[in-house]
């Protein structure tokens, strides 16, 4: 880097002295390579911040995923318990509820699944027993949840 002790005057009558001019050149030389210097370092400052953005960005969605996944497995014996009361005394409030709940569940990206007639799934459903030798959903015993494309809980089902 050049600072005031490296610089210095050069009289008109000696700018055009060789001496003057390779002068000039190396400390030219020496600009130029301080300024490539610092614009790689630069550069490279700037690269690893958008990795750093990038890469905190990831974090943050895996973790808004456990955060919501941790929070489904929590609520679920009361999910559960909704959806036995509703197969064992079915209630207009009741099912009210359980679809409030489902709805305010659907907007943070969770989703119930496991419906009858729907195709089996080893990835999203446990298969508790068979009737016959189709791959058709006959019964569902505990539906299953989901976060986007992580399943929390498989459905339990027979086929």
């Amino acid at each position: 880097m050049l600072n005031d002790s490296d610089e210095e005057f050069i009289e008109e009558e000696e700018e055009q002295s060789p001496a003057a001019v390779k002068k000039l050149r190396e400390k030219l030389n020496q600009a130029v390579k301080e300024k490539q210097e610092y614009l790689d370092g630069w550069q490279r400052t700037r690269a690893d911040f958008v990795n750093f953005k990038k890469e905190e960005a990831a974090m943050l969605g895996e973790k808004e995923a456990r955060i919501k996944a941790e929070f489904v497995e929590n609520i679920l014996p009361a999910l559960d318990s909704f959806e036995m009361a509703q197969k064992h005394n079915p209630s207009d409030e009741l099912k009210m509820v359980e679809k409030q709940l489902m709805d305010s569940l659907k907007k943070m990206g969770v989703e119930k699944f496991g419906d009858k007639g729907d195709a089996y799934d080893h990835y999203k459903h446990e298969a508790i027993a068979q009737q016959g030798n189709g791959d058709t959903i006959v019964e569902v015993q505990r539906s299953g949840y989901k976060v986007g494309d992580k399943v929390i809980r498989p459905a339990q089902v027979i086929i």
